[in-house]
């Protein structure tokens, strides 16, 4: 027999620390928690309803943004973004254009987005939940987030 070829013995071994490691995996992951968030516009005026949102830290958030407009054309969208950085993330938009979404691609002070959605439309999005903080959300439509925005609450566990 040669000595290249795995012996019973070595399958078996293997084969059962795989199990160890699947079961002992399986015991530590601690359940997901899951948030669902929904939020509108204030018809066609650029404001958000609730302006204020509140989820646990690290929870799994499926968020559901509706354009409430009836008359304006413009389009909205919901951003999270760093504490502190809306106006930065305002301004690139703006370069980025609308062709995506008021958004520079790969901001890194943007922590969740929706794209663009028109009057009546609505958009649902999943995120998970950053560390516990207050994190501000804005409109990145041009001229919009110094109205169109509002504070996610982060709670620890």
């Amino acid at each position: 027999m040669s000595n290249s070829l795995p012996t019973r013995r070595t399958i078996l071994m293997s084969m059962s620390g795989l199990v160890v490691m699947a079961a002992t995996g399986a015991q530590a992951a601690a359940p997901t928690k899951e948030a669902m968030l929904m939020i509108e516009s204030d018809g066609d005026f650029p404001f958000f309803v609730p302006d204020e949102l509140t989820v646990p830290t690290g929870a799994k958030v499926s968020l559901t943004f509706h354009h409430t407009g009836q008359i304006m054309t413009q389009s909205h969208n919901w951003v999270l973004v760093k504490p502190g950085t809306m106006e930065a993330v305002e301004t690139a938009g703006i370069e980025a254009g609308e062709k995506n979404n008021w958004l520079k691609p790969g901001d890194p002070n943007v922590l969740a987005a929706t794209h663009l959605i028109g009057k009546g439309a609505h958009v649902t999005f999943e995120f998970i939940a950053p560390a516990p903080g207050d994190y501000p959300f804005m409109c990145t439509t041009p001229g919009h987030g110094e109205d169109m925005h509002g504070i996610l609450h982060v709670t620890p566990n």
